[in-house]
């Protein structure tokens, strides 16, 4: 026997504590507080959104009190486990020495380690950078030493692509020396905090170098902001005007009397110059001061051909007229600059604004600003720039959608702030415009992501419940139509019942198709040939009124997909297009190789560039509206009628591909049809060749020899379905012992391991999970053969028993002469 792991060693402490329900409840109670709390103290800078966390530990803890003082303890460790597990970020438990007491599927998911890697050790090899290994390995010592701590690092994943990591780690019960490790995927967040900082720079590198003096002020004047021009001219660095307290009115020699912000000020040399000053003072929401800005114009810089102690009465023009130092800043700013008149029509624009929209300044210049925005944004526009042009606030920002010239809609910041003229009237706008489409789908892409997997869980939740409940509902529906053939009063009603549970397992498969959580098949195909045999039935499917079209291209690459899937894909966006059509047109499908040499981006996918094998859908049918083209691939979102559509089909097609590494991407004219292109990645010339086909099973009912004298332990926590497995079994003449769990199974192993030829176990059960049994059943019987049974089985098989071709599966929903013949096949007589 080997020794004992650490986690066996936790167990059985564990096991003994469940003796003492009133002790394990305060121990529960006291280590789910101090992790919460030391979690909470380590990130307190967000600590409020960690607040639900901790009040659902609390909860937890009390509930484990409540059920561990009852004699349940072992259930509620299960029930908690259950909870950790489904949560999004990774959660770590390592002992003292670093080995690892538990890890959640989070976990295998933001970090994928390579295979045979220590989870906490192997963490290294992902780590970009020796500032990040440097980071970890402080964490990892603090960590042995019982210290709360958190860092943000990098990451590069095997495809090459840069991620960022937030670990944080928080030391569990003295003086045992446990750390609980949390880490969170923060790569959206970080991409859209440097899109911001590069802008922040760019924009404050213009101010800083232009040739008027800014700066701005508290409420008792001092500096709080000093460009390098106004700087210079005081003959101080901006650094150093800042720290020491002083002011404008430091460096006043002189007020003229006459003429409003004009003064002179003690320059570099110690002589003075004549400036104008102009001052606006900003407050905040609720009216409270903030603080100065101020332009200063220095005189004898001559502003076209007009000088600054002599403003010229057409203010936009003066502001404009600048001489060759100015416009050439002007002109080539960073962001796009763009000078209103009180009619809000263009008076000037530099090159950036020029550039954004893609077009000749004739199209720009003399125009309303608003023929470039969209009308949806008009009124708000309008509201906002209102408020600057009658004095109410000094600046203000908006956000609004434009049209470049080749009809792409840019989402652009607009700053906006005035100008006046001699009197002190406003006269004018000045508008700035920062590109910010590219943070915008940052955005969109990240809020995406989480409802997407938001509702993936849930579906897929739901859908492995139900086939749990459908493996039984048509499994003894199966046994009576056996007991009740065709002929008997009972038949019929039977058969309805079994049909609608057939209906009923068809919609679980979509939701799991969906959910990216089914269990897929994948084997290398010629997608040709998938495609030739489905045009029988596609046809049939489609009507007599629409010509079906197959191209194929030459010499096709092959790919990997499950084939079922493919089929059910081609069919789904075949019949969709028949629909489309109305029942009369054309639909294409058509197969190429396709070299992808840039990424290509459309709504919230990119594909990398690559080989990949290409399947197009075309069909002149009526079009997808432009609104619609984003939503097509969520669940439940239909342009049919109520009653024609559920909304699964295009989410399901979405759900297959992604989840087979596959791209689909939808292009759609009104009135003139649309094309569903889909992108699967090639396989290289000397990948393995295509595994034979299986001989197909027998249909229902027919007389195929199902039977068997093998001893078979069946493991599966749910009652229903192993009530109906162990039944089903029986009758084909197997001895079947059963089991409810995972610890009951290794209990019936250890006295009957000589005498069991075969093991069905579900994959996930309260405790002991199926992986883990198999586990330990190979240490006494290392060729003990395997069926999981599974609703899905991603992220719970562990990559060793995943790839070992001694196990095989059988999904839920099975029927009964699915569950037969796969047990006559493994056992090998088939």
């Amino acid at each position: 026997m080997k020794p004992l792991s650490l986690s066996m060693r936790l167990k059985r402490r564990a096991n003994r504590m469940v003796r003492q329900p009133v002790s394990w409840g305060l121990c529960a109670w006291a280590t789910l507080l101090l992790a919460a709390g030391n979690h909470f103290l380590i990130e307190a800078h967000v600590a409020w959104t960690y607040v639900p966390l901790l009040l659902s530990m609390i909860c937890l803890s009390m509930l484990g009190w409540a059920i561990g003082s009852a004699g349940n303890a072992g259930a509620f460790g299960d029930l908690l486990r259950q909870a950790i597990d489904v949560l999004p970020e990774a959660r770590l438990i390592t002992a003292r020495d670093g080995s690892t007491v538990y890890a959640n599927p989070g976990f295998k998911r933001l970090m994928p380690l390579m295979p045979g890697k220590v989870e906490l050790a192997g963490i290294i090899d992902l780590l970009d950078g020796d500032h990040a290994i440097e980071e970890f390995k402080r964490l990892q010592a603090n960590a042995r030493n019982g210290i709360g701590d958190h860092t943000e690092i990098p990451i590069r994943l095997t495809n090459g692509s840069r991620e960022w990591r937030r670990i944080s780690v928080a030391p569990l019960g003295k003086p045992v020396g446990f750390s609980l490790w949390l880490m969170r995927d923060v790569s959206a967040r970080r991409e859209m905090e440097t899109a911001q900082r590069k802008e922040f720079r760019q924009t404050f590198d213009f101010v800083d170098n232009l040739p008027i003096g800014f700066f701005s002020s508290d409420q008792q004047g001092r500096f709080r902001f000093v460009n390098q021009t106004l700087g210079d001219w005081l003959g101080v660095s901006p650094e150093m005007v800042r720290a020491s307290g002083l002011g404008l009115s430091d460096f006043v020699v002189e007020l003229k009397d006459g003429a409003k912000g004009a003064m002179s000020l003690k320059g570099a040399d110690s002589k003075p110059f004549e400036v104008h000053v102009r001052q606006t003072e900003l407050y905040d929401e609720q009216g409270q001061f903030v603080h100065n800005r101020c332009v200063v114009l220095r005189e004898g810089i001559e502003f076209g051909s007009v000088a600054t102690e002599r403003p010229s009465q057409n203010s936009q023009k003066a502001a404009l007229g600048f001489d060759p130092r100015v416009r050439w800043l002007f002109n080539e700013a960073p962001v796009g600059i763009a000078v209103l008149d009180l009619d809000r029509t263009v008076v000037d624009c530099n090159r950036a604004f020029l550039k954004m929209l893609g077009r000749h300044q004739d199209a720009i210049v003399g125009r309303p600003l608003f023929d470039q925005i969209k009308q949806d944004y008009h009124e708000d526009a309008t509201r906002q720039l209102g408020k600057v042009a009658m004095g109410t606030i000094a600046a203000v920002r908006f956000d609004v959608q434009m049209q470049t010239a080749k009809g792409r809609m840019l989402t652009v910041s607009v700053f906006a702030g005035h100008m006046e003229d001699e009197a002190g009237q406003i006269s004018g706008l000045v508008l700035h415009f920062i590109d910010a489409t590219e943070q915008r789908d940052l955005e969109l892409q990240f809020t995406q992501a989480q409802k997407m997997q938001a509702i993936g869980q849930l579906a897929g939740g739901v859908a492995h419940d139900f086939n749990n409940v459908l493996t039984a509902l048509t499994g003894f529906c199966e046994i009576l139509l056996e007991r009740h053939p065709k002929g008997d009063p009972d038949h019929q009603e039977l058969q309805q019942i079994y049909q609608s549970g057939n209906r009923a397992t068809d919609l679980v498969r979509q939701l799991l198709a969906f959910s990216r959580k089914q269990t897929l098949r994948p084997k290398i195909v010629d997608i040709s040939e998938v495609i030739s045999d489905l045009s029988a039935m596609l046809n049939r499917s489609l009507g007599e009124t629409v010509h079906l079209r197959i191209e194929h291209g030459r010499d096709l690459n092959q790919i990997r997909v499950d084939t079922g899937q493919l089929e059910q894909v081609v069919v789904n966006l075949a019949v969709n297009a028949g629909h489309a059509m109305n029942g009369e047109g054309e639909v294409i499908i058509r197969t190429l190789n396709a070299e992808i040499n840039e990424a290509v981006e459309q709504a919230h996918d990119t594909m990398p560039p690559g080989q990949y094998v290409c399947v197009e859908v075309s069909d002149t049918g009526c079009g997808i509206a432009k609104e619609n083209l984003t939503k097509i691939f969520e669940p439940f979102f239909t342009t049919k009628d109520v009653d024609k559509g559920t909304g699964l089909g295009l989410s399901t097609v979405y759900g297959i591909v992604r989840q087979t590494d596959g791209y689909i991407f939808v292009d759609s004219i009104i009135g003139q049809g649309t094309t569903f292109t889909i992108f699967f990645p090639a396989i290289e010339e000397d990948a393995e060749a295509p595994k034979e086909e299986k001989k197909a099973q027998p249909d229902l009912f027919d007389h195929a020899d199902l039977t068997g004298t093998a001893t078979i332990l069946l493991v599966e926590d749910e009652d229903p379905v192993r009530l109906f497995g162990a039944r089903a079994l029986s009758a084909k003449g197997y001895e079947v012992l059963e089991a409810s769990s995972g610890d009951l199974a290794w209990e019936i192993m250890k006295s009957e391991a000589n005498n069991i030829d075969l093991i069905i176990t579900d994959v996930v059960m309260p405790g002991m999970k199926g992986p883990d049994l198999i586990e330990l059943v190979r240490t006494q019987v290392p060729d003990m053969k395997v069926i999981f049974m599974s609703g899905y089985a991603e992220d719970v098989i562990p990559e060793g028993i995943e790839n070992d071709p001694t196990i095989h599966f059988l999904p839920k929903p099975f029927k009964l002469k699915d569950l037969a013949y796969k047990v006559k096949e493994v056992l090998g007589e088939i």
